[in-house]
């Protein structure tokens, strides 16, 4: 967790920088335990998860449809269907309100009408406080609401403890990145991301989400920051679902 702006001190870069490295060698030991059959995952049918049907989720697609390019609309709901997916691919139990309502608004800190707190503050922890009061605000108790904010304001870090912040805010942080940098994406089967990339495709994804990092002037030391520092323009650029599912 972070303060109230999401700027870094030095020892919470270093265990940011740390912890993108030790992510990035898990994620290649469990590739590398899958290829080997040490490891597997559950094949998953795109059919099998579901928008849910209630207040919180109608009123956050209304919200982000005023509100987010269509890009990176089309990117919230890749997340919830890839977090969805990987659930399923790990037999993991979540509260679908919560997933999707935190996936479809998780990058709302970017959108036209938000962006300039990504100049004072880290995007996440504003997502977060957003999603906080627009979760109390139609009917969301004050637990889960938090719960909620808690997933979005750690949806950057390279890795977020399940059994300490919950499936949600575990299966978030992974979906996002694996849309966003290809991560991952070793445990869902190729049908399961075709069919999730025909009814959300990517265009102009991989041009908006390098603008986002390049022209919003992003506060210094917050994770934003330090992502594109470390090289995140390559990584997003060098997404392989950029080429494979265009």
């Amino acid at each position: 967790m972070y303060n109230n702006l999401g700027v870094l001190k030095k020892k919470e870069i270093s265990s940011f920088k740390r912890g993108l490295i030790s992510a990035k060698l898990g994620e290649n030991k469990n590739k590398l335990f899958n290829w080997l059959g040490i490891k597997s995952y559950r094949e998953i049918d795109f059919k099998q998860i579901d928008i849910p049907d209630s207040k919180i989720a109608a009123l956050a697609i209304e919200e982000a449809n005023d509100l987010y390019s269509p890009s990176l609309l089309k990117h919230c709901y890749r997340t919830y269907f890839f977090s969805a997916g990987l659930a399923l691919s790990q037999n993991l139990k979540t509260d679908t309100e919560f997933l999707f309502t935190t996936s479809i608004l998780h990058d709302i800190g970017l959108t036209d009408k938000h962006n300039h707190a990504c100049s004072q503050q880290c995007f996440a922890i504003y997502g977060g406080d957003f999603i906080k009061e627009f979760a109390l605000k139609n009917g969301i108790d004050e637990l889960k609401a938090t719960k909620m904010q808690t997933a979005i304001d750690m949806h950057l870090n390279p890795y977020v403890n399940r059994k300490k912040f919950g499936n949600e805010a575990y299966l978030l942080s992974k979906g996002a990145a694996m849309d966003v940098v290809g991560a991952h994406t070793f445990q869902l089967n190729h049908n399961f991301i075709h069919k999730v990339h025909q009814e959300f495709p990517r265009t102009h994804f991989k041009k908006d989400i390098l603008n986002t990092m390049t022209s919003l002037n992003h506060k210094e030391n917050t994770r934003a920051d330090i992502l594109f520092k470390m090289g995140f323009k390559k990584l997003a650029a060098n997404n392989k679902l950029n080429s494979v599912f265009k």
